[in-house]
């Protein structure tokens, strides 16, 4: 679904990433982990073409992206950003329905299908009844929930999240976990950039961590999350605790 080969990404001469390389499968559950200004969110910027990096490859379905159309790759990529602020009023069907944008001609109105689309969005993120409310009313939750509806409005079937549970209560967190479930069921492919290392530990197939610009580790949850790995890279120690169902990870200095 996506290859990342060498990528190095600079701003004013400070190295972000430092030759990235990673190969994520389609289907699943891609958690990104890693300390504050490691590089994660500049990944997921550099992967929907927000920035590019100044060398490097990325393909997309074996594609090479900067070879799509901004629109096309628009329909195939789509980004929840951390920051999903809306700074004027706007409904949450309006807020929603850019996401049919790369589908739509230029001078295009919107068609039933769109409008079918936008609304299966709204009910597959529980907010359908929100629709009519200004997006600047709603609870923190409640407008994630809305920017990931504008997500799953695009179709696309790489959907890259970052933070999307960051200061969010337990309710809306795990509403939000479990909409990335019914995602993966369907088909698509989502990176997702995680500060809660036990919930990116219980929801996540697979685990990377960056640390420093680079790749340090890829696999599954159950190796990632090492002791020594836990140690190296955020400089805390781990403890384990198992019970029939679930594992929970302890962190101290």
């Amino acid at each position: 679904m996506l290859r990342v080969q060498n990528i190095h990404f600079s701003i004013q001469d400070k190295k972000i990433l430092d030759g990235v390389s990673a190969h994520f499968e389609p289907c699943k559950i891609h958690g990104i982990i890693g300390p504050n200004g490691s590089g994660k969110s500049t990944l997921l910027k550099n992967i929907c073409r927000i920035w590019e990096p100044q060398s490097g490859t990325i393909l997309l379905q074996g594609k090479n992206y900067r070879s799509l159309p901004r629109k096309e790759l628009s329909a195939l990529v789509t980004l929840v950003p951390q920051n999903t602020a809306v700074d004027f009023p706007i409904s949450v069907f309006d807020i929603v329905s850019m996401g049919r944008n790369p589908h739509r001609g230029r001078f295009e109105g919107m068609k039933q299908k769109d409008r079918e689309i936008i609304e299966q969005a709204l009910q597959q993120t529980n907010i359908y009844e929100l629709k009519d409310r200004n997006i600047n009313e709603l609870s923190g939750g409640e407008g994630q929930l809305a920017i990931i509806a504008r997500a799953l409005a695009t179709e696309a079937s790489l959907i890259l999240l970052d933070e999307p549970t960051a200061e969010l209560d337990i309710k809306h967190t795990l509403a939000i976990m479990h909409i990335l479930f019914e995602l993966r069921a369907q088909g698509k492919t989502i990176l997702v950039t995680m500060h809660d290392l036990n919930l990116a530990r219980k929801f996540c197939d697979t685990i990377s961590i960056i640390h420093r610009g680079k790749i340090f580790y890829t696999g599954s949850p159950a190796e990632a999350f090492s002791p020594e790995n836990i140690k190296q890279v955020f400089d805390v120690q781990v403890r384990e605790f198992k019970n029939a169902s679930t594992t929970f990870l302890d962190f101290y200095a």
